[in-house]
């Protein structure tokens, strides 16, 4: 889901959204269309139910999303700066296998981690057209960890590896925005982006060992190997988006936009991983009632709907994982005064991910998500000396 907690409330949609009060860090030719500095923070929440074809578990999690600022820096251009995530991950698995001539063999995987990254993007916009770019600094790490257990009597040794890689390295994304001014006071916008292909330098170090039996007995083995700060580069895909708004001034919007991602190209330390190519379809909107509204506070808030479908990276068995759901927001303006003026952004997430198909796992999730922006005028001009 991108990073802005108004778009989440619309499925997702941002592509072709600039509006002059939110920061769209998804795509920096927005920035362009700032007409007051922003400040912008949000935390989220998700709680999900993992589901095999035998049995579930539940689990969850809550943490920062996001914090930035947009500055308009003339009536043409901005600019901003801020920390976004770019992926988290957390799992833990089991799979159970009979091997011929060995018998039931048990594989845990588990392991964790993300990776964030610090931008800087700037805009420029020239009549309808805009155009900007974010140049990022990703940095992160993560942990991959196997187990393999087999039946006591057999005495085989219980194997294991644990594995831990710190990533870091430069990005960069351009986009661009065309605003279209209608009949009627229609508005249609159209937007892309494209994140080429980013190389990070990752340092690994891994750690092998072997158990039989426990500490205490005769038949306890106990073998370790390891290597520390191998260095090599990780690959992440580039990353193309579309989008398309139409809107009716300040009273209404709805739009799609379209993702794809090129996964195949995914490479760590040279080598490929389970991944496949994905893409994404989001659609959505919002309608405010009337923003100039004096007496009712309903009347001026944003009610968002949305909802989106795709196929995510991981291909594990010959199988996609889908990934689809429903999005709900709402926001809720602060009350201004003379300088500023803000929005409380409220937006919850209900989705299905992957199968139980060919004894795969499915995920059953819900996200909330809070955030709130902050409008200042900066570089006011003295009336008075």
């Amino acid at each position: 889901m991108p990073e802005n907690i108004a778009a989440r409330g619309m499925g997702g949609v941002c592509i072709a959204d600039n509006n002059p009060f939110i920061v769209n860090a998804a795509n920096p030719a927005s920035y362009s269309g700032l007409t007051l500095t922003s400040y912008q923070l949000a935390v989220e929440g998700v709680s999900a139910n993992i589901q095999s074809s035998a049995q579930a578990n539940r689990t969850g999690g809550a943490g920062l999303s996001y914090v930035n600022i947009g500055i308009p820096t003339s009536k043409n251009s901005g600019i901003s700066f801020g920390l976004l995530p770019y992926s988290k991950v957390r799992y833990n698995l089991r799979d159970e296998q009979t091997l011929p001539g060995i018998g039931e063999t048990t594989y845990d995987y588990f392991g964790g981690g993300g990776l964030q990254k610090v931008y800087l993007g700037g805009a420029y916009k020239y009549q309808g057209l805009s155009a900007g770019v974010n140049l990022a600094y990703n940095f992160g790490n993560y942990q991959n960890n196997i187990e393999e257990q087999f039946t006591d009597s057999l005495n085989i040794l219980r194997t294991a590896v644990a594995r831990r890689t710190s990533l870091g390295g430069l990005s960069w994304q351009a986009g661009l925005m065309y605003n279209l001014e209608l009949k009627n006071d229609y508005f249609m916008n159209f937007g892309v982006t494209y994140s080429g292909k980013q190389n990070l330098q990752a340092s690994k170090d891994e750690y092998w060992y072997s158990t039989l039996g426990d500490l205490g007995g005769s038949l306890y083995e106990y073998l370790v190997k390891s290597s520390e700060e191998v260095e090599g580069d990780v690959i992440l895909p580039a990353v193309l988006s579309a989008g398309v708004l139409l809107s009716n001034g300040k009273s209404w919007k709805v739009g799609v936009d379209y993702t794809q991602s090129n996964w195949n190209d995914y490479r760590a330390y040279g080598a490929a991983d389970s991944f496949s190519n994905s893409y994404s379809i989001r659609v959505g909107g919002a309608y405010t009632p009337d923003q100039n509204s004096v007496s009712n506070g309903w009347k001026r808030m944003s009610y968002r709907v949305g909802a989106f479908t795709g196929v995510d990276p991981i291909y594990l068995k010959n199988t996609d994982f889908r990934n689809s759901g429903l999005t709900f927001g709402l926001g809720y303006p602060l009350k201004p005064n003379r300088l500023s003026l803000g929005v409380l952004n409220l937006a919850l997430e209900t989705g299905r991910r992957g199968t139980t198909d060919n004894d795969l796992v499915r995920e059953n999730y819900t996200r909330f998500a809070v955030g709130i922006t902050v409008n200042d005028k900066w570089f006011l001009k003295r009336k008075y000396d």
